[in-house]
């Protein structure tokens, strides 16, 4: 599901990276559709109309995340106690499926481009257009992947993978125009155009599949919750853990388990070793809350325990 779910130590996490990441996002995705909305009106080229699609739907939806990202910042209320982070699960779904939308789209006028064809102009400034938006595209990644590191947030990430096909995206469109441009076939252009459409598919399939993961309450990787069961068992005076539950909203881990103690411990004690282990497992995820239940050695039979398959 979502891969930053696991902390970096020599990290510090700070949520508001995701806003400086998603500024950045916008800024740059408006600069682009201006760009690409007149190198593909003089030069007509269905490659440069799918990157300029590519960057209206960043534009909108890097505006809308912005704002989702915000939303999910707000402190937990009366209404919401859990607070407002699934706000991002959202915002990715959206955005997922307008990518959806927009690939079809660009499909279908690849495939009446092959039909009837028509001829592209101005070859060297939609070329020079494309290599600039592969520039700011890879400048705006560089940017996402730092703050992603400091503020593990689904609608940043959904944008990061958004962008990534920014470079393969416009990478195509030079090669279309080249080709193009150097008497190769008219068909290459619109093929190339088709090629960017599943491309378009592939990732709103995978921005999808990770809001829904979210919205579901879907756990966290196997390999997150093993790390998460080490840090539990290795601990002092713990003699045994059960029902291990994980799931992200927005850019918290909610981290809640069962921990076996001495049934002869003093409440203070046992208090303290359960104080303890949430300091522990926050160092290693600072992005978590935890909620501990305490049981005595070998009791497992609680009513809020289920058997999952």
């Amino acid at each position: 599901m979502h891969k930053n779910s696991q902390a970096d130590n020599t990290v510090k996490h700070n949520p508001k990276f995701a806003l400086v990441a998603s500024c950045w996002a916008v800024g740059t995705a408006l600069i682009l559709v201006v760009i690409k909305t007149y190198a593909y009106y003089v030069s007509g080229s269905v490659a440069m109309l799918g990157t300029l699609i590519d960057s209206t739907v960043d534009a909108a939806f890097s505006i809308m995340l912005l704002f989702a990202v915000r939303l999910s910042l707000k402190p937990a209320n009366k209404q919401h106690r859990h607070g407002h982070g699934k706000i991002e699960g959202i915002a990715a779904l959206l955005q997922g499926t307008f990518m959806g939308g927009a690939s079809i789209f660009l499909g279908l006028e690849a495939m009446n481009s092959f039909l009837n064809p028509s001829p592209v102009t101005e070859h060297k400034i939609a070329i020079t257009v494309a290599l600039i938006a592969i520039i700011l595209s890879f400048i705006v990644i560089l940017v996402q992947k730092y703050c992603l590191k400091r503020a593990p947030s689904l609608a940043v990430e959904a944008d990061h993978a958004h962008y990534k096909t920014d470079l393969i995206l416009n990478g195509g469109v030079i090669i279309a125009l080249l080709g193009n441009l150097y008497g190769g076939p008219q068909w290459l252009d619109p093929l190339l155009g088709l090629f960017i459409a599943l491309y378009f598919l592939r990732t709103a399939i995978f921005i999808t599949s990770n809001s829904f993961g979210m919205l579901m309450d879907r756990e966290l990787p196997n390999r997150t919750r093993m790390r998460i069961e080490q840090l539990i068992t290795s601990h002092p005076g713990i003699h045994g853990m059960h029902d291990l539950r994980t799931r992200m909203s927005g850019m918290t881990i909610h981290i809640s388990f069962d921990i076996e103690l001495d049934p002869d411990m003093p409440l203070k004690q046992a208090h303290d070793i359960a104080n303890e282990l949430d300091h522990k497992i926050l160092k290693h995820y600072p992005n978590a809350e935890t909620i501990i239940h305490m049981d005595p050695i070998g009791d497992v039979d609680d009513p809020r325990h289920k058997d999952l398959k």
